[in-house]
């Protein structure tokens, strides 16, 4: 992965997902008008999911 001063932080306006042929897309909109669409794999997003759930659940368990 890339290091810290590589790496540009948006924050998301909006995201949309699809999924086309073989991968799918996230189509994600920044708050500053900034644009793009990021192609996965189902075993890609899979593993995103389990991280994202981890982290929720870490927040539900902290408040």
């Amino acid at each position: 992965m890339a290091t810290k001063s590589d790496v540009t932080t948006y924050t998301v306006k909006q995201a949309l997902a699809a999924r086309v042929e073989d991968h799918i897309e996230i189509a994600v909109e920044a708050e500053d008008g900034t644009k793009l669409k990021l192609k996965a794999s189902a075993d890609q997003l899979d593993a995103l999911v389990g991280d994202l759930e981890t982290i929720l659940d870490a927040d539900d368990a902290a408040a």
